[in-house]
């Protein structure tokens, strides 16, 4: 059995249609190293989406954190391709109490990130010290709109502008949105989660020999419960 594997992607919506209740995001790049030193190339995508694709099979889902039950299917991309480096799915967006929730969410700002998940059919190291693995063709599966992806490269300060923002956007959603009672429970969990989030990050850690390391394990459990909360 092939390994399902997760890209994130970070500042991806393209396009929010309330009207249409259709989201444009972009769900992967290519030709980049990312942070796993993987390099999904050009064409990688264009066999599963002609099989599984909209126009295929039409068996790729958009999903909410990866999670493959039916409270988290928020609809199936009418429109999938490559374009550039970019992977672009156009979806439309369930009428359902998820699916209102989920566009609100987009409308304000909150979801800018989304994630793939795959299966790596073909691959090849690109260098003899195999440290870096060209991602030839994957089978893809899903497109997951996610709170965030772990980026543990990403400096201290460019974490701390990015928690700021969010927070900023939370608050302001929480207290102005018409969310469900439901969603409005997690915003206000997530508000707090970040506030700490916050406090840790802009405090010194004392006798912190490496605050990198440190600062990657803080940032990888924060993700991972927030990545728990839907």
């Amino acid at each position: 059995m092939r390994q399902y594997e997760y890209k994130d992607m970070t500042g991806t919506v393209a396009d929010v249609d309330t009207q249409a209740r259709k989201v444009k995001a972009v769900w992967s790049r290519m030709s980049n190293v990312d942070l796993d030193g993987d390099i999904i190339m050009p064409g990688a995508f264009t066999k599963t989406i002609a099989e599984c694709g909209p126009r295929g099979k039409n068996q790729i889902w958009s999903l909410i954190d990866h999670k493959a039950m039916m409270g988290c299917v928020i609809g199936k991309p009418t429109e999938l391709y490559e374009e550039g480096d970019m992977l672009i799915a156009v979806t439309p967006i369930l009428d359902t109490e998820v699916g209102e929730d989920i566009l609100k969410m987009y409308q304000a700002g909150l979801i800018n990130q989304h994630s793939i998940g795959f299966a790596t059919i073909k691959s090849d190291w690109q260098d003899q010290e195999q440290t870096i693995r060209q991602i030839k063709e994957v089978k893809l599966y899903e497109g997951s709109a996610v709170l965030w992806g772990a980026n543990p490269m990403t400096p201290t300060l460019g974490i701390t502008k990015d928690f700021k923002h969010r927070l900023e956007n939370l608050e302001n959603a929480f207290n102005n949105g018409t969310f469900t009672d439901k969603t409005a429970s997690r915003l206000e969990i997530e508000i707090q989660q970040l506030k700490s989030a916050l406090n840790a990050l802009t405090q010194p850690a004392p006798n912190a020999v490496e605050p990198n390391s440190e600062l990657l394990e803080f940032f990888k459990k924060t993700n991972q419960s927030l990545k728990n909360l839907l």
